[in-house]
Parts: structure tokens; C-alpha cells; sequence
């Protein structure tokens, strides 16, 4: 019986990653992995998350998309910060993710030669980067990072901010979506969607959310789906 394993917001934690593939017991040749975006920003190993990432969707079983945070990792790189709230800031986690890439970056006077140095030695993971789609979907899901926009006539029209930055408007519309689809997505941390303290995914009427808030020092969620349309869940704590 295959199964699909869908993950999102791992946000940097390599180890705490690669300890909920082997909790779930992820195995490459029977199961399907969906990667929902936000693969940076928070842990200290966002370079290694994103080089795993890539490995795993070369695979043919496995879909990666994108995330608001992957996008701010790439504005920050193209010089296009907020300035505002700069990349770098504690709330964005970006500061872990330069040094990931760049252990000798101290603050942001050595900004235009950590740009510099990425884009010259990590080429190959900011193509990947830059490529991710917006979502996926299959015969029961469509996989999104944050949602889609529900007042539009069709969902394929929202738009590619809205895909990887929605929130509130989306999740109201939870049962009254005109579509016969799930959809799964992450970006809000679970306990909003609970309002409660629980970390483990949110099941809507027709949404599920499994943002477990790991950038925030609680879990990170695995949904399984089984063939036969069942759902499950593995979570494990921070491990980074």
C-alpha cells in the first residue's frame, strides 16, 4: 500500500528533518513525499536542508514547492530586502540561515559579499530555489504552502503571493470552498487554526494545516494519507 507523506515548514532543522523521515519510515520506493515550501530561516542548517531537499526531488515519487520564507531568503540575496523588517531580524530567523551558508557572516556589513559568495558557491541550490513550484496537486489534494484565494472564480487564477502569503481570508473559507478537493497546507502554525496550545495538524471541513511551529521551538509534522484516502500523523520535537 503506498502512501503520501506530506511535510511542511521545516525552517533549517536538518536533524529534527531527517528524524521524522525515519519515524514515518519513508521509504523512496513505495511512498510519495509532498515538501510544501519554507525550507529556511530558524534552525541553524538551512543549507543542509535545502541540498536534502533538492536530492529528494530528483527522485521521481517526490514534489517540492515552494514558501514565503524561500522567497524572502531570495529577495535578501537580490538585494531587495524589507526595509521594515529586515531579513535578518530574529522574527524572520534569516540571520541562521546566512551564517548557514556563510559561517564567517557577522551583520549586515557583510551583506554584499555573503550575497556574492552564495550565489557563486551555491548555484545549484539557488537554481532550485528560484524553480520551486507554486503547488501541486492529485486526484483528492491540491498541496499549497499557504492557500489559495477562495473568492476568486478559480483557484489556478490566485496569485503566486497569495499561494505562499495568505492567511486569514483562506482559512474562513474552510467547507464552503466550491471545490471537491482537500486542501493541505502549511505556513499558519497549527495552535492558530486549533486556538489552543496543540501543535499537530488542523483538520478543517475541507482544509488540513500542518504547520507545527518548529521555527518556534515546538514540532514538525508529518501527514500521511493513505491510499485509501485515511489520514494519520507523525510528529517529532526539535532535535537541532
Amino acid at each position: 500500500m503506498r502512501r503520501t507523506i506530506v511535510i511542511s515548514d521545516i525552517h533549517g532543522y536538518y536533524r529534527t528533518f531527517l528524524a521524522l523521515l525515519d519515524k514515518v519510515q519513508y521509504n523512496a520506493i513505495h511512498d510519495r513525499l509532498v515538501l510544501l515550501g519554507d525550507y529556511v530561516d530558524g534552525g541553524p542548517s538551512s543549507l543542509e536542508v535545502v541540498q536534502h531537499v533538492r536530492t529528494l526531488a530528483s527522485r521521481s515519487g517526490v514534489k517540492a514547492i515552494g514558501g514565503n520564507h524561500d522567497d524572502m531568503f531570495l529577495d535578501w540575496l537580490d538585494d531587495r530586502d524589507y526595509t521594515l523588517l529586515p531579513y535578518s531580524t530574529t522574527r524572520n530567523g534569516g540571520l541562521q540561515t546566512i551564517r548557514s551558508f556563510c559561517p564567517w557572516y557577522v551583520d549586515e556589513t557583510d551583506d554584499e559579499k555573503a550575497r556574492k559568495f552564495i550565489k557563486q558557491k551555491y548555484a545549484s541550490e539557488i537554481y532550485f530555489l528560484r524553480n520551486l513550484k507554486y503547488f501541486v496537486e492529485d486526484d483528492h489534494h491540491i498541496y499549497v504552502h499557504a492557500g489559495i484565494d477562495p473568492e476568486l472564480r478559480h483557484w489556478r487564477q490566485t496569485s503566486t503571493k497569495d499561494l505562499r502569503w495568505i492567511r486569514g481570508k483562506f482559512h474562513a473559507h474552510d467547507g464552503i470552498l466550491p471545490l471537491y478537493k482537500k486542501i493541505v497546507f502549511g505556513h499558519e502554525v497549527t495552535a492558530r487554526l486549533h486556538q489552543t496550545k496543540e501543535f499537530h495538524p488542523w483538520f478543517g471541513k475541507q482544509l488540513i494545516g500542518i504547520d507545527g511551529g518548529i521555527k518556534f521551538g515546538y514540532q514538525l509534522n508529518a501527514l500521511i494519507i493513505s491510499d485509501q484516502q485515511e489520514y494519520s500523523y507523525v510528529c517529532v520535537t526539535s532535535m537541532d
